[in-house]
């Protein structure tokens, strides 16, 4: 096909070696270096892992890239062609794949694995015999004739296959290249523990221990409380990636051995020329936070330097919000105002915390001086409110990271300002009043509550007592008691997630919903159909602002101007029947039967589709989770009120409320 398909592809162009492949989301192409046409028979080796992929040609150096987006396989389907392809014609081979004609000369050796574990084999069933072909003859020469192996290297050659036996020192298609003391050729091998990297030095060889282990050769096990990174020994944590296009708030507290070197980084791309980008480093022991949205580079840097006599500790907060930055260091901020130009951060590298995994790959244009880690401590990092742990578990990768103090106290290891000591089986947390348990996680009052039916224990510290909050058909002070309800009362700590079994077959470009319901307060969030995980799910929210209905969509891109129908205030206590019907980007809100709003919300309609993840929230969202937080403001509390007949999609049946997830619903039918 020529709109993206899959492939792989290796071929000559202009005298060089030309590999790409595209995984669904863009092609990657590495090109060598012109060949050597004095050598007779050349040798490649390919591959790729994932996004990441690599080509090596005769003695040259090797190259990698990394395919762009997020798709990480390779779906094909056909067969595995060599020399030319089964059509005659380029025009139909996808785009990024074409060349002008078949090969002409000579294939020795072909050899194919499918995995780091897996022996390399010839391909076809039973290996090296091809399925079908056109036009292939015999070669005229033996590969031996043809091939000059260096460095005393014998010519092997056993039917097509052909190769150069190296003298122990040498390695290499050609027996050109000296065998490094890390290189698995090397006797005796090096002691690096399995999962460590090998690092030659000039005078031996270093091991880069991965989370979790330490010691010369990686061989001791390691507990990580809080991080300690090294910058001259390549340290670095990295986290999976999550959403902070069109904002970024990072919360961080480090302590500092050096005046320089990168706390935080991610990019679009791992690469020199990285596209999008945000660092957090330190600068002559100023620190620095950079980002680049795609138009100009925005600097902010602290007015004041940094301790780095290893014993203070420092908090900062640092981010943005589109392109207007901030940056607060133990508590003196300074900002940078909102421009015009681009305004979200597109990124698809991991989190990278402390350092890289290749300091080369940092954009030159995101830190002032050359690359280097962080060398301290740092015993926090919030990320758009989600905490990113760093112990040796946790984390998606990371090398030579140790523990700060060397103990399995850390800073958050006794929660609620308890004292950690250290035991000879662990540790042990002194809690302070009103806390307790193993951790201090628990208030006193919880610690042998009533509660039941799975049911969450609330300590009330002023009363020196607790409150169950009721899992969905349970009432009472204890959740003793069973209720059913078609009415499901909120009373302002509560919610309902339901999920939609028929999501997989709904056409999500028409999405309809109506309700009644009724409320007692001026402010509420009524529904929102989303997933609420971060800022660029798709949604469709109804509530209540001032008195008066308001109702927000976004379909992918960014949110719509809210509609808000002032005519009316909807306080208090009588019962409204609401129905939105979304037709693509055209919005439809009937109130009490009467069409109160009509909007297109995206004339140029991009995007035409509530992706909604099936998930569907009522009231509220879990216990813990602020409505102002999570919706960015767009409602300020949770319902006070009822909510009944829920239908979706104009389905046959409203919703059974009582069936879904949720807490401290009760019955509205009785009153």
């Amino acid at each position: 096909g020529l709109s993206g398909d899959d492939f792989l592809v290796l071929g000559l162009r202009n005298g060089s070696v030309v590999y790409s492949y595209n995984l669904g989301s863009g092609t990657a192409t590495l090109i060598s270096q012109p060949l050597d046409l004095t050598l007779s028979i050349h040798v490649i080796h390919l591959g790729r892992s994932l996004r990441a992929g690599w080509l090596k040609v005769d003695d040259h150096k090797n190259k990698s890239i990394t395919s762009p987006g997020r798709l990480v396989g390779l779906n094909v389907f056909s067969q595995f062609y060599v020399g030319g392809y089964i059509e005659y014609t380029p025009e139909l081979l996808p785009n990024g794949s074409k060349f002008e004609n078949g090969f002409q000369g000579c294939i020795f050796d072909i050899e194919v694995r499918t995995g780091k574990d897996h022996r390399f084999k010839s391909p076809g069933t039973p290996a090296g015999h091809p399925n079908a072909g056109r036009s292939v003859g015999q070669c005229e020469d033996s590969p031996c004739s043809l091939i000059k192996c260096r460095n005393g290297g014998m010519c092997m050659e056993s039917g097509s296959t052909v190769y150069c036996d190296c003298p122990t020192g040498w390695k290499g298609a050609f027996c050109t290249e000296t065998v490094s003391v890390c290189d698995p050729e090397h006797n005796p091998p090096h002691l690096c523990r399995k999962g460590a990297t090998c690092v030659p030095l000039p005078d031996g060889y270093t091991c880069h221990c991965p989370l979790g282990t330490t010691g010369t050769f990686c061989e001791q096990a390691l507990s990580i409380s809080d991080a300690s990174f090294r910058s001259n020994e390549s340290s670095w944590m990295s986290f999976a990636s999550f959403h902070i296009r069109h904002k970024t708030h990072i919360q961080l507290q480090f302590q500092p051995l050096s005046a320089d070197g990168i706390l935080f980084y991610t990019a679009q791309h791992l690469s020199p020329r990285s596209g999008d980008f945000l660092c957090i480093s330190l600068v002559s022991g100023f620190v620095q936070l950079r980002y680049s949205l795609g138009d100009k580079i925005v600097i902010l840097q602290s007015l004041q330097n940094v301790c780095t006599n290893g014993s203070t500790w420092h908090f900062l907060k640092a981010g943005r919000i589109g392109n207007e930055g901030y940056l607060d260091l133990d508590g003196i901020n300074i900002t940078q105002k909102a421009s015009a130009g681009m305004t979200a951060l597109d990124i698809n590298t991991d989190f990278y915390v402390g350092g890289v995994s290749s300091l080369n790959l940092v954009n030159s244009m995101a830190i002032e001086n050359e690359p280097i880690g962080f060398s301290g401590c740092i015993r926090e990092i919030i990320i758009n409110h989600r905490e990113l742990k760093l112990t040796e578990a946790d984390p998606k990768d990371g090398s030579n990271v140790g523990d700060c103090d060397g103990t399995v106290c850390g800073y958050t290891v006794c929660k609620n300002n308890g004292k950690c000591q250290v035991q000879n089986s662990g540790f042990s947390c002194f809690c302070p009043q009103p806390w307790t348990g193993n951790t201090c996680e628990q208030f006193v009052y919880c610690s042998h509550n009533g509660c039941l039916h799975q049911a969450l224990c609330i300590p009330d510290p002023i009363l020196f007592s607790y409150s169950c909050a009721c899992t969905l058909g349970w009432s009472g002070r204890y959740c003793d008691n069973e209720i059913s309800f078609s009415t499901a009362k909120f009373a302002g700590n509560s919610y309902i997630k339901y999920m939609d079994p028929h999501y997989g077959k709904r056409d999500l470009r028409f999405t309809s919903v109506s309700l009644n319901f009724t409320t007692s307060q001026s402010e509420g969030l009524i529904l929102w159909m989303g997933k609420a995980e971060n800022e660029d799910n798709d949604f469709l929210a109804v509530g209540l602002t001032n008195g008066t209905l308001k109702v927000v969509v976004n379909l992918g891109e960014k949110i719509s101007v809210p509609l808000i129908h002032s005519k009316h205030s909807l306080c208090c206590k009588r019962w409204h029947f609401v129905t939105i019907a979304q037709n693509q980007t055209s919005i439809k809100v009937y109130l009490d039967e009467y069409l109160v709003l009509f909007e297109d919300i995206d004339p140029q309609r991009k995007y035409i589709a509530l992706n909604y993840g099936g998930i569907c929230y009522f009231g509220g969202f879990e216990l813990g989770r602020k409505v102002n937080t999570v919706t960015s403001g767009l409602f300020s509390r949770q319902l006070v009120g009822k909510i009944k007949d829920v239908v979706l999609f104009q389905d046959s049946k409203t919703i059974q409320l009582i069936k879904a997830e949720g807490y401290n619903v009760y019955d509205g039918d009785r009153d």
